[in-house]
């Protein structure tokens, strides 16, 4: 049969309405491009442009997993981390409708199967 569009997209794509395909592979803390006007100095003329989220390619340490894991990241989501405590601590206790990432999603479910492993 058939695949549906949400089948073809992949796992994370049936939580949210609209991602970029990029933000898809990393972690991305729900930014997205921003839009909006450059103004001329001078003449005060405007013309469109658009705001890319700060990206960084890096390797994050899961304590559960105990192995470094290639992300690509924004500043923000590195912040989100901090926050949490940790990568693991982010994946667990975001929602898997934040996350909106195939990556973060299969970690996370990683992570999860080995706890789980762990406790029984």
């Amino acid at each position: 049969g058939r695949r549906t569009s949400d089948e073809a997209m992949g796992s994370a794509s049936r939580f949210c309405k609209t991602i970029m395909k990029r933000a898809r592979r990393g972690l991305y803390a729900g930014k997205h491009i921003g839009f909006g006007n450059k103004i001329s100095e001078d003449g005060g003329n405007k013309s469109r442009r658009s705001w890319k989220p700060n990206v960084q390619n890096k390797r994050l340490y899961s304590e559960a997993l105990d192995e470094m894991i290639r992300f690509r990241v924004t500043t923000a989501a590195l912040k989100w981390i901090d926050k949490a405590g940790g990568l693991d601590r982010y994946l667990l206790n975001t929602p898997e409708k934040k996350i909106n990432s195939d990556k973060g999603l299969a970690v996370k479910r990683r992570i999860l199967a080995k706890l789980s492993g762990e406790e029984a």
